[in-house]
């Protein structure tokens, strides 16, 4: 009898540390240095461990009340965490603030002198000051409420920080709220909510770290269960509208877009999912960029020369890493020049050969997004953990075990910030990629077992 006493209780015990863990977080002094980074990584890989320990007991954690508690609990312990692995929320702060007063930054660069008058906290510690805004019309759109809402409250950077931290929270929590509206609809079991919540990755880089890619959740699972309704011109239109949206929040899930109109296969349905994106592109750019209708494209150009700057940048670009020594092996003239190039070739050349392949081997709408978002994400010039939530919440979706362990593992990539000076390891990058592979191929011959995979159905 004890012994079965013991069983019970075992997982409660485990969710009550993985709970306990993320308040560890915000106790890290928020200091991008060698000591905090290490400390940083070994809380964190503790953490993970007990992620994945968590989902070994999906059947008796998956309920309701549980994820509940999971979800409220780790995502308001990370207001208290100050988003010091990156700088990109002082960029939302201070673009969201120009816009708020008029300005337009992909006309203007951030470090002109005629936005003086609004360099604050923000300006000082946001990052490529020197170039416009790099993100597009309707993440910029999220960023002007956030700093109207602040505006109305306090100018204070920390209060602006919590204001665009609560947007976020508000759209996952949707994002999560939808996605347990049609489990519930199809009698499908909560494991896939369990699934994304036992990644602390998600929480630290979502709301810990103020990123908007937790923007891009209701929007995912939103244009999915509209695919699941009655065809009609409206919906269609709405589904190319809201992959549009994704696209407009960050640029890489535009490709998303891709499976629906595969999906769509009738000539008139995928002409209304082009027409409802077109129209979302147009409205949401025109305050921006007007200017072209009366041949001012200082915008446009502003805009195309800040990410043709990005694209040139890398971070945990281990395929860039290999083109590059590869061309520089074969003496090719400016291979530094030529790499990304041909990194964008490559990666075009995959998503097209995902594409058909999932049309040919008639893979689910959600397999189909997943396996198309995984490779825009991985082969990039830069890989930022991060860029792992939406494809972590389409995995949870269709059970890929992988994911979860790559998605933990792609935040050792903060081991840069681990040594004194900083320093970029290819080695260490590339080593963590392999094991990737490793785990990749193990799934594909389903050998890992992380949790049972009969434990529910798998969502269309």
């Amino acid at each position: 009898m004890s012994i079965d006493v013991t069983k019970r209780k075992s997982p409660w015990i485990i969710f009550s540390i993985y709970l306990l863990g993320f308040m560890v977080y915000a106790f890290i002094p928020a200091e991008r240095n060698a000591v905090n980074m290490q400390m940083f990584l070994g809380v964190y890989g503790i953490h993970a461990l007990f992620g994945l320990l968590l989902l070994r007991k999906a059947d008796i954690l998956g309920s309701v009340p549980a994820l509940f508690t999971l979800f409220l609990f780790s995502r308001v312990a990370m207001f208290f965490m100050y988003p010091w692995l990156s700088d990109d929320i002082f960029g939302y702060v201070f673009y969201g603030k120009a816009t708020l007063a008029g300005e337009n930054l992909y006309a203007l660069k951030a470090d002109d002198a005629s936005l003086t008058y609004l360099r604050d906290s923000a300006y000082a510690l946001m990052a490529f000051k020197p170039y416009q805004n790099i993100y597009p019309p309707i993440a910029t759109i999220f960023m002007t409420i956030s700093a109207w809402i602040s505006s109305l409250l306090s100018n204070s950077l920390s209060t602006t920080i919590l204001i665009w931290k609560a947007i976020l929270f508000c759209s996952e929590f949707l994002g999560l709220a939808l996605l347990y509206r049609w489990l519930k609809q199809q009698n499908y079991s909560l494991l896939p909510i369990l699934f994304y919540l036992a990644i602390p990755m998600t929480a630290i880089e979502g709301i810990g770290q103020a990123h908007n890619e937790l923007l891009l959740l209701p929007f995912i699972i939103g244009s999915i269960m509209l695919f699941r309704e009655t065809a009609s011109h409206t919906r269609n239109i709405f589904i190319g509208g809201m992959c549009a949206i994704l696209g407009l929040i960050k640029l890489y899930p535009i490709v998303l877009i891709i499976p629906f109109l595969i999906k769509a296969r009738k000539l008139n349905t995928i002409c209304s999912m082009i027409i409802g994106a077109i129209l979302i592109v147009i409205l949401s750019s025109a305050p921006w960029f007007w200017g072209i209708m009366v041949g001012n494209f200082t915008a446009i150009q502003g805009y195309i020369s800040v990410l043709q700057f990005y694209q040139g940048t890398y971070f945990n670009g281990v395929i860039l890493y290999g083109l590059r020594f590869f061309l520089e092996s074969l003496h090719i003239h400016e291979w530094w020049l030529v790499a990304p190039k041909v990194l964008t070739f490559f990666r075009i050349v995959s998503i097209i050969t995902m594409s058909i392949h999932s049309f040919i081997r008639k893979r689910t709408l959600v397999q189909s997004l997943y396996s198309i978002l995984l490779i825009t994400v991985l082969i990039s010039a830069k890989v930022h953990p991060w860029y792992f939530i939406p494809v972590i919440f389409l995995a949870a979706m269709i059970h890929k075990q992988s994911i979860l362990m790559i998605g933990s593992l792609m935040m050792f990539t903060y081991t840069m910030y681990a040594v004194d000076p900083v320093q970029e390891s290819m080695l260490f990058e590339s080593s963590l990629w392999v094991i990737c592979g490793i785990i990749v191929y193990l799934d594909h011959k389903h050998s890992l077992h992380i949790f049972n995979r009969d434990q529910c159905e798998i969502l269309p």
